[in-house]
């Protein structure tokens, strides 16, 4: 289980130490039993060294080359007639799509995301709450019994159009980053709704960081005992801040919330917010900056109705 980014670092680094042990391992085994194919190679190894400084010195390389390439026939088929693996003079990799460093053409390898995975969910604990909390276990029915029209649709089709929008946007974050906010009043399905995207995007290997927004802002202080969330928050594929609007508004804490908005959309990363507050009221209570960004940069999609809770309670 990791603790931190440094955790995996050290792990990939373990990685590759081991798997430079077991190459030398296999090497060492296989010359002992064929001391012969060790000649073989160490005079392979000479004649480039050869090459090498015959072409500093000018000099013609023609014949070297044909005594490699007669030396590498030799070999070949020494190994084949002896039943020898081919590949014993090469580094095994764990993961051969990043060869164990994690990182693709600068890009996070699916291994590494998949470790970033174990870290955020000792985090958070996200993966308790999708048990429940997906679009499989999504009822729409629930959204009948609110008999409301928005945008000229009825309410169930206008949420039928969010869980579209919410997968869509979640399958081609890559592409497009995907920003959105969802307000509206407690118990209109905004957290569950948050978390079935999260879980969605697990499915795709994803990271994901699920955070309430007093747990994050908490983290953040100069005399917090635990580990800042801000760097797993900057760094997650999804990000999602829950209940923003309930942490009790400061210089300090509206600072650090423009940072990570402003920091997200110019990485552009996803992120997903809920909050109880109208955009006006976001607009009244934070700094010009962040309403700016999330007015302009979020879709934002409204939440009404009963509430939810006492709905589902009320069926059971």
């Amino acid at each position: 289980m990791y603790n931190s980014y440094d955790d995996i670092k050290i792990e990939y680094e373990n990685i590759r130490l081991k798997n430079l042990m077991l190459l030398d391992e296999t090497k060492n085994r296989i010359y002992e039993e064929h001391p012969k194919l060790k000649d073989m190679d160490l005079k392979i190894v000479h004649s480039y060294l050869d090459i090498g400084r015959k072409k500093l010195e000018e000099k013609s390389i023609d014949e070297l080359k044909n005594e490699i390439k007669k030396l590498t026939i030799e070999r070949d088929n020494y190994i084949k007639e002896n039943g020898i693996d081919p590949t014993y003079r090469e580094l095994k990799y764990d993961c051969n799509i990043c060869k164990d460093t994690g990182v693709v053409n600068d890009k996070k390898c699916s291994c590494f995301v998949k470790k970033e995975i174990e870290l955020f969910d000792k985090i958070s604990h996200f993966s308790n709450y999708i048990k429940h909390d997906n679009f499989d276990n999504l009822d729409t029915s629930f959204y009948k019994q609110n008999d409301l029209n928005m945008s000229g649709i009825s309410y169930i089709d206008y949420m039928k159009n969010v869980v579209d929008s919410l997968k869509s946007g979640v399958k081609f974050m890559d592409e497009i980053p995907y920003n959105i906010i969802m307000i509206g009043a407690p118990g209109t399905g905004k957290t569950f709704l948050a978390r079935c995207a999260g879980a969605y995007a697990l499915s795709l290997n994803k990271s994901v960081l699920y955070v309430n927004v007093n747990e994050y802002l908490s983290s953040l202080k100069p005399d917090f005992k635990g580990v800042s969330l801000e760097p797993y928050a900057i760094i997650a594929d999804l990000f999602i801040l829950d209940d923003l609007g309930t942490e009790s508004i400061t210089e300090f804490t509206n600072t650090k919330l423009n940072y990570l908005i402003d920091k997200r959309l110019n990485d552009k990363k996803s992120t997903i917010i809920t909050s109880n507050l109208l955009l006006n009221q976001i607009g009244d209570n934070y700094m010009s900056q962040m309403y700016s960004r999330i007015s302009h940069a979020y879709l934002q999609c409204y939440l009404a109705g009963e509430d939810l809770r006492r709905i589902k309670n009320a069926n059971i």
